[in-house]
C-alpha cells in the first residue's frame, strides 16, 4: 500500500527532491485510527466514515509555488495593517527621529524574532508554528500557538471590518465616505446604509478575494494592497509639501519631548512604554510565517531570511514616512488615528481653500484605505484557517488536501463567524490593545523566546535573547493592558 502523506505535504510538491527530503517529515499515525477504528470496527460506520472523509480530502496536487518576490510581497501585506493608521500619534511623542529610532529598533526586534522561529524550523523540519514549539516544549504549548494564531487573526479580520464599516458610514471620530460624497442624505442614514447593513455590504466585498487557493494567487491582491498603503502614505507626504509651500508647517519635535508623556516620571515612563505595543502590533506577521516557508520555492535559509528582511525594510520604511508626514502635517493635535485629522474642513484649508479638491482629496484617502483592508483577507486569513486544517487533520486522522467543497466552506465559514463578531463589538480601539498587548507580543516575544531556550546551539548569548525576549512580552504585556484599562 502506498505511504499516505501528510495533509502539508501538498506544499512541498513542486520543490527539487533535496528540499523535500530536508524539510518532509514522517507521516504521523492518524490520531483518529484507520476507517474500521473510527467506524467502531467496520461494518455500516466505517463504510458511512470513509464516505465522509471522501467528501472533505483529496489526494494531494502539484501546483506551482511561490517565488521570492511572491514570498515577499505577501509577507509585506501581512505585516501592514490598521496599525499604521497611530504611527502618526506615536511619532508625536517620540519625535521624528525618536519615531524613526523606534520604528527600526521594532523591526531589529521582530526580524531576530522570526529567526528565532525559523532555525528550530529547519532544525526540527515541522512545517508550521504550532509543530515547532510542540517540538520543542510539548503538546501544551503547540495547542497554545494554534489558539493565540487563530484568537490573533481573528482579531485582526474582524478589527479590519469594523475599521471599514467606520470608512464607509463614519464613526464618532469621523465622517465616512458615504456621508462625504452624498452629503444630502437623510440623518440617520437610510437601513441600507447603516453599520450593519454596512458590515454586509464590506464582508460581502471581501469574500472574493478569498478565492485564491494557493499563496502564488495572494501574491497580486497583496500588490495591489501595497499600492493601496502607498497611496494613504503619499496623500500625507502631499499635504505636508502643501504646507511648506505656503511656509505653514505647524511645530513639531525632532526629538522625544517627555512633557507630552506626563507630569511625573512613573507615567512618563508607563506612557512611552505603551507605545511599543502600537508598534508591535503594526509589525506582527509571525503567524504568516509558516506558510509562506512551506510555500517558497527552491527554499534556503538565506532565501526566506531574504524575503523577510526585504519586507520589514519596506514596511519600516512606510511606517517612518507614515509617522514623519502625519506629524508635520497635524502637529501635536494629530489623533491616534490619523483618519480622524483627515477631514474635509482641516484638508480644504490645507490645500488653499478649494473645497471639491479637499473632498476629493479626503475620499480618495478613505478608499484607498478601505481597499487596502479588503486585500488584507487574504493572507491574514490564511494562518487560522491552515491552524484549523490543522487540528481538525489531528482529530479526525484526515492526512490529505481538503477538496475544493471543503476547502471553501470552511473559508467562508471562518468569514461568517468573523462578520457575526464585528456586528456584535462595539469598540474597536479596545481590541487593538487586546490584540497587540496579548496575541501580538505572544507571537513575537514569548513563543520565539521560548524557542531560543531550548536551540541546542544557540549558546548562551541566543538563551539571554530568549530570557530578554521573554522579560520583554511580560512586561509590555502588562503595561498594554493597564494603559487599556485607563482609557
Amino acid at each position: 500500500m502506498e505511504e499516505s502523506k501528510g495533509l502539508l505535504e501538498p506544499l512541498l510538491a513542486g520543490q527539487p527532491r533535496s528540499t523535500r527530503q530536508q524539510f518532509a517529515a514522517p507521516p504521523a499515525p492518524p490520531l483518529g485510527g484507520d476507517v474500521e477504528a473510527a467506524g467502531g470496527g467496520g461494518g455500516g460506520g466505517g463504510a458511512a466514515w470513509a464516505g465522509a472523509r471522501e467528501l472533505i480530502e483529496e489526494p494531494p496536487v502539484q501546483y506551482v509555488q511561490s517565488s521570492l518576490w511572491d514570498t515577499t510581497i505577501n509577507l509585506t501585506n501581512a505585516i501592514l495593517g490598521a496599525g499604521m493608521l497611530a504611527m502618526p500619534r506615536a511619532f508625536a511623542g517620540l519625535g521624528v527621529l525618536g519615531g524613526a529610532v523606534c520604528v527600526a529598533a521594532v523591526g531589529v526586534l521582530t526580524h531576530a524574532s522570526i529567526v528565532l522561529m525559523l532555525r528550530p524550523t529547519e532544525r526540527s523540519r515541522k512545517l508550521t508554528y504550532a509543530a515547532v514549539m510542540e517540538h520543542d516544549w510539548g503538546r501544551a504549548a503547540g495547542i497554545a500557538v494554534r489558539l493565540t494564531i487563530i484568537l490573533g487573526s481573528a482579531g485582526f479580520l474582524v478589527l479590519y471590518l469594523i475599521i471599514l464599516a467606520d470608512l464607509l458610514v463614519g464613526s464618532a471620530h469621523y465622517s465616512g465616505i458615504i456621508p462625504d460624497l452624498w452629503p444630502g442624505l437623510t440623518d440617520p442614514l437610510p437601513w441600507y446604509f447603516r453599520r450593519t447593513a454596512v458590515l454586509t455590504w464590506a464582508t460581502l466585498c471581501v469574500a472574493p478575494a478569498l478565492a485564491p487557493k494557493t499563496l502564488g494567487g495572494v501574491a497580486p491582491i497583496s500588490v495591489l494592497k501595497v499600492a493601496c498603503t502607498a497611496m494613504c502614505v503619499a496623500s500625507l507626504v502631499v499635504l505636508c509639501c502643501a504646507l511648506v509651500a505656503q511656509g505653514r508647517l505647524p511645530a513639531f519635535n525632532w526629538l522625544p519631548q517627555l512633557s507630552l508623556f506626563g507630569d511625573s516620571w512613573a507615567e512618563r515612563i508607563q506612557n512611552m512604554l505603551a507605545i511599543v505595543p502600537v508598534l508591535m502590533t503594526a509589525f506582527v506577521c509571525q503567524m504568516s510565517v509558516h506558510p509562506l516557508v512551506q510555500d517558497l520555492r527552491d527554499y534556503t535559509p538565506l532565501r526566506m531570511r531574504m524575503a523577510v528582511a526585504s519586507s520589514l525594510l519596506i514596511t519600516g520604511l512606510i511606517y517612518a514616512v507614515m509617522g514623519a508626514a502625519g506629524l508635520m502635517v497635524f502637529g501635536e493635535g494629530v489623533k491616534g488615528d490619523v483618519l480622524t485629522n483627515m477631514n474635509i474642513d482641516d484638508v480644504t484649508d490645507i490645500l488653499w481653500g478649494n473645497v471639491p479638491l479637499a473632498m476629493g482629496f479626503v475620499a480618495t484617502v478613505k478608499v484607498a484605505m478601505a481597499l487596502s483592508l479588503v486585500l488584507s483577507f487574504p493572507i491574514t486569513l490564511w494562518p487560522m484557517r491552515q491552524d484549523i486544517i490543522e487540528t481538525l487533520s489531528e482529530t479526525l486522522g484526515t492526512h490529505q488536501q481538503l477538496t475544493p467543497a471543503a476547502y471553501y466552506s470552511l473559508t467562508y465559514i471562518s468569514l461568517l463567524l468573523i462578520y457575526l463578531l464585528a456586528i456584535s463589538i462595539s469598540s474597536a480601539y479596545q481590541m487593538v490593545g487586546l490584540i497587540g498587548s496579548v496575541t501580538g507580543t505572544a507571537m513575537g516575544f514569548f513563543f520565539p523566546g521560548m524557542l531560543a531556550l531550548r536551540d541546542p546551539g544557540g549558546g548562551w548569548r541566543l538563551r539571554a535573547l530568549g530570557w530578554c525576549l521573554l522579560a520583554a512580552g511580560a512586561l509590555l504585556t502588562v503595561i498594554g493592558i493597564t494603559s487599556m484599562d485607563e482609557d
